[in-house]
């Protein structure tokens, strides 16, 4: 795939181990636009249950650059490659990155992340509650209806949806 300089595209950025937060502040001092998937999760301790904010996908932050600005993106302490494909770094379709933010901010179900490329499946639309527009695959995973958000050459973004907010895309 031949990159072209003056188009703004978004990669997958791998990091340091549990540095995607540090990272993110780096880059929003240095002006990388970059999007960071958190949501909030419980865990469980021997002694308490608490709240915390962890990245959806665990190692990687997502930024949104001219492919001039790779140099200086991996230069950013705790930046530490892009994901390539043939040598180079392989872009994220916006279309499916604004499906990742979507599900993210609002799914009221954890969203997982894998990946595991799974085979495709049927083509649904979520057509009630928060997801409501949203497209993506069905799958069923151990009796649990969930949707499919494919980021290309990446992977997928996973939650949980009632089966009587999905209807197939005919």
């Amino acid at each position: 795939m031949i990159l072209k300089p003056n188009i703004l595209r978004w990669y997958a950025v791998y990091t340091a181990p549990r540095a995607e937060k540090k990272v993110s502040e780096r880059f929003s001092e240095v002006g990388i636009e970059h999007y960071l998937a958190l949501q909030t999760v419980k865990r469980r301790w021997s002694d308490r249950v608490k709240e915390v904010i962890v990245p959806v996908v665990n190692g990687y932050i997502f930024v949104h650059i001219l492919p001039v600005d790779f140099d200086r993106v991996t230069k950013i302490y705790g930046a530490i490659a892009f994901i390539k494909e043939a040598g180079q770094p392989a872009p994220i379709p916006d279309n499916q990155m604004d499906n990742l933010r979507f599900m993210v901010e609002n799914s009221d179900e954890p969203v997982e992340f894998s990946q595991e490329n799974f085979e495709r499946g049927e083509s649904v639309c979520i057509s009630k509650g928060p997801l409501e527009g949203m497209l993506g695959e069905l799958i069923e995973v151990k009796g649990k209806h969930k949707v499919l958000v494919r980021l290309e050459r990446f992977g997928s973004a996973i939650t949980t949806v009632p089966v009587s907010f999905i209807e197939k895309i005919k």
